[in-house]
């Protein structure tokens, strides 16, 4: 391992650490001035480890500060992203990558862990139904889609009537 990897490598720890700590700008710049082209292949795991050990709003600020920079799709525990947006009654690109990664895997388990924290969040309901429908759970996409139109969001009314009424 190189002196510019070791070198990186503890400027990210420190980072991680300020960000779980609650000081998260300090850890967000010392990131953005770690983090280059040259070296985001080795530097992604930071952000996995800070979607473990941070707390929601931590994850919420470095994600909409410097996600882009990351590939959050390859982290473990990407369940938490939603569950942290949605419980902060909040919404992100960043919801929308960590259920395409749940998808592509075929964890419905992970999805059914979420839906307690998802039921405030109209937007995150429906996201959340659209991936039941490609994992084939028609009932409970059927029953999310639902609970979102009732939070208000539109496009989860739209053929609302046809789903209720092809099942009776």
């Amino acid at each position: 391992m190189g002196t510019d990897t070791r070198e990186l490598i503890k400027s990210l720890t420190q980072a991680k650490t300020l960000i779980v700590d609650g000081f998260v700008k300090q850890g967000i710049d010392i990131i953005e001035k770690s983090v280059t082209s040259e070296n985001i292949n080795q530097s992604n795991w930071i952000i996995c480890n800070i979607i473990d050990a941070a707390s929601c709003d931590a994850i919420i600020e470095v994600l909409d500060s410097i996600g882009k920079m990351f590939d959050i799709s390859v982290c473990g525990n990407v369940k938490r992203v939603i569950s942290c947006y949605a419980k902060e009654g909040k919404y992100s690109e960043f919801v929308d990558i960590a259920i395409n990664s749940i998808v592509q895997k075929g964890k419905k388990d992970q999805l059914d862990k979420i839906l307690q924290d998802a039921s405030k969040s109209g937007i995150i309901l429906y996201k959340l139904s659209e991936a039941y429908k490609k994992l084939n759970d028609i009932r409970t996409a059927n029953e999310l889609k639902k609970k979102a139109c009732e939070k208000g969001i539109a496009e989860a009314c739209e053929n609302i009537n046809q789903v209720s009424t092809s099942f009776s």
